[in-house]
């Protein structure tokens, strides 16, 4: 009988624009950042599901990693959008792993204490497709990009959970 390939969709939400990336087994197969220039909570919600119902259903995945908001750092807004992924995803059948930014360092950097901008060089060091993006971002004040940093973090620790059980 053969393994079962693990197909993860990582999102690290966010009320304006979140970041995603999808894996089948260790191999990065998409990333980037979804928009949601909706103002209206109701029209964002809705196109957050059908952002994200697309995305399971063009890559077949079977495995939901997403980011565990910080509850300081956090709103209604984001929650009930969090809650909506993760309704969508348990609707088609997915199993839903959520990891916090404290556990992505851990996995990343366990020796040392690290911010978010040395944890992306760190994920674009292990999936080099992403050196362009992170050489693009560190020339932006704000950070754009680190939602789909972190969203390939989602979904490597997610991977490295998976293949341990």
């Amino acid at each position: 009988m053969s393994k079962k390939l693990h197909k993860v969709l990582a999102v690290n939400p966010g009320a304006r624009y979140f970041g995603v990336a999808v894996f089948t087994e260790s191999e990065l197969d998409y990333w980037g950042i979804k928009n949601i220039n909706v103002t209206d909570s109701k029209r964002k919600e809705r196109k957050i599901k059908t952002l994200i119902s697309a995305l399971i259903e063009r890559y077949e995945t079977d495995t939901l990693a997403i980011k565990r908001l910080h509850r300081l750092r956090s709103s209604k807004l984001l929650n009930q959008l969090v809650s909506s992924i993760k309704q969508v995803a348990k609707r088609k059948g997915l199993k839903i792993y959520q990891y916090s930014i404290k556990d992505l360092k851990a996995f990343f950097s366990p020796e040392k204490r690290r911010n978010k901008r040395k944890l992306s060089e760190i994920v674009a060091l292990k999936h080099p497709s992403l050196l362009h993006e992170l050489n693009k971002e560190k020339h932006n004040e704000n950070p754009y990009h680190i939602r789909v940093f972190e969203a390939v973090a989602l979904g490597t620790v997610c991977l490295h959970q998976l293949d341990k059980n």
